[in-house]
């Protein structure tokens, strides 16, 4: 498995990843803004988008779906509780941040709907589906071997905020007292989130004042 992570851009600044089987294909891991250097970052590197794995269904997360979705003829997957953001445009704050956005988030249907321990396989990779509602009622985060996909549930020193239409902090909370007890296969999971710097669990679980129980006693 080899990992590109495409550098953000824009006012949201928002991470996305090209996840790499051993034939060459890819899951891209959320489509914001820039759909054209998405599709040259795959290209350059020689790998088709056979899959988008979305986190959740905010605009700034499905930005370019509809665009590079139909560029690659990719499969396109969310929670099921997230997938009528994918066509609305208040439940997904297109309409909060018109401003913002390079373009308003194209509505899409046609998602394949995701729930609990549900996976999604490309090749010998199998994505592993752990919902982490709060930043959204369908947000999720994707494990494949030893890294978690982690969206706006969980980032570096921090966690997604619920101060918008969906949002629920106490249910948030519980999503991350979740990840806090989480125990996979391995020893320690490479921590890649929808925005902000890279981490690791182990590190967010020793340091991140929402995980160690500092800050809250859930």
């Amino acid at each position: 498995m080899k990992i590109i992570t495409i550098p953000p851009q824009g006012i949201f600044a928002v991470n996305c990843y090209l996840v790499i089987s051993e034939a060459g294909n890819a899951a891209l891991i959320d489509a914001p803004e820039g759909a054209e250097r998405i599709l040259a970052a795959a290209e350059k590197n020689g790998v088709k988008i056979k899959k988008i794995l979305l986190t959740h269904g905010h605009c700034d997360h499905i930005e370019s779906l509809a665009e590079i979705a139909a560029a690659a003829g990719a499969e396109v997957y969310i929670h099921e509780l997230d997938a009528g953001k994918l066509t609305d445009s208040y439940t997904n704050l297109s309409e909060f941040f018109a401003n913002y956005l390079e373009k308003s988030a194209e509505s899409y249907s046609g998602a394949i709907c995701l729930s609990d321990g549900d996976t999604v396989e490309l090749d010998e990779l199998k994505f592993t589906v752990l919902h982490t509602p709060g930043h959204t009622s369908g947000s999720v985060c994707y494990i494949v071997e030893d890294v978690m996909f982690s969206g706006d549930t969980l980032f570096k020193n921090s966690i997604g905020r619920t101060d918008m239409p969906d949002g629920n902090q106490i249910t948030l909370f519980e999503s991350l007292k979740r990840l806090e007890n989480f125990r996979g296969e391995h020893e320690d999971y490479r921590l890649l989130s929808g925005h902000g710097a890279e981490s690791t669990l182990k590190r967010e679980r020793n340091s991140n004042p929402f995980l160690n129980g500092n800050m809250f006693d859930y």
